[in-house]
């Protein structure tokens, strides 16, 4: 079965060479090599013209689920896989993907994401707590199982993702990955975890950075819980999570992590005011009482209709 491969790309000069020649140094090379360009501004698409690939360039930011939704309608093949421009994958990566499609059950396969750098302190950080690898063992994915892939890294049917309806657009930085492989499992769909699958995180962060990254990768998780319902709440969390932060890494012996910590609300605050005030703001979202819970101190949570949240 042929083999599309794409990389949706907004400005990533500093690592989309080596996503490239990663792809190019596959035991099982791609058919077909597709760079999305998202209305970059930077050298991207300069550099990516340099390879046998096919570019198709967004004349402005559309965001990565329209991205990807470009690379599966321009897809010339049923498989179509998936790379973050800024992950390095091994090179049986593509090799150890494919090896479940001989199951006709089987929508899609992801692998193992490991993070390149850890020295200094924001690339910790995210190590610790941005992490997407999901360990050593395979895993195959069923409903109702809350495991999801993350879209750094996966092979995709074509025909399964064009029934369920494509990339929901209205994610425009993340959580499109989780939102499309819980319709594919809700269709009776299976996914795999192929843990021999690996791939390397070229990412590097400072403290802002890491904060904004951990603002976005977060979002939904507080919206589909009703964090913005009461933003004054959602502000004592961050408050209330950084002091766990800290508590955690002085106990782990971290302390090169604390100067994090103590930015971290600080920042997600301003970020949450601003998306609050925003004319962009979502529909409000009523959460279930025990799922909004967690904003509040713990004394209070018994106190909420249908139970405390779990510890």
């Amino acid at each position: 079965m042929g083999l599309t491969v794409y990389i949706p790309c907004f400005n990533v000069e500093n690592y989309i060479e080596s996503s490239i020649r990663g792809l190019l140094s596959q035991t099982r090379p791609p058919d077909e090599i597709l760079v999305v360009d998202d209305g970059s501004t930077d050298r991207s698409l300069e550099i990516a013209s340099r390879f046998p690939v096919r570019v198709i360039r967004h004349e402005r930011n559309r965001g990565l689920a329209a991205a990807r939704n470009t690379a599966f309608a321009n897809a010339s093949h049923e498989l179509v896989g998936a790379i973050d421009a800024d992950v390095f994958p091994e090179a049986d990566w593509l090799e150890r993907l494919l090896a479940h499609f001989d199951d006709e059950r089987v929508a899609g396969t992801g692998g193992r994401l490991i993070e390149q750098f850890r020295d200094a302190p924001a690339d910790m950080w995210r190590f610790l707590h941005l992490c997407q690898d999901m360990g050593e063992k395979r895993i195959d994915i069923e409903w109702p199982s809350d495991r999801r892939l993350g879209g750094f890294g996966t092979i995709l049917r074509k025909s399964a993702v064009a029934d369920v309806g494509g990339y929901n657009e209205s994610y425009r930085t993340n959580y499109e990955d989780v939102d499309l492989c819980e319709r594919l499992l809700r269709a009776g769909h299976k996914l795999v975890f192929e843990p021999l699958a690996v791939a390397h995180h070229q990412r590097r962060d400072d403290v802002r950075s890491i904060v904004r990254a951990d603002w976005r990768s977060e979002f939904y998780t507080h919206y589909y819980h009703g964090g913005y319902n009461n933003i004054w709440l959602k502000l004592f969390f961050n408050f209330r999570w950084a002091r766990v932060l800290v508590w955690e890494h002085i106990r782990t012996g971290r302390p090169s992590l604390l100067a994090i910590d103590a930015r971290l609300p600080w920042i997600l605050s301003m970020m949450d005011l601003q998306y609050y005030f925003s004319p962009a703001r979502l529909p409000h979202f009523e959460a279930a009482p025990n799922l909004s819970a967690i904003y509040l101190p713990r004394p209070f949570r018994h106190f909420v209709k249908g139970g405390p949240i779990p510890s």
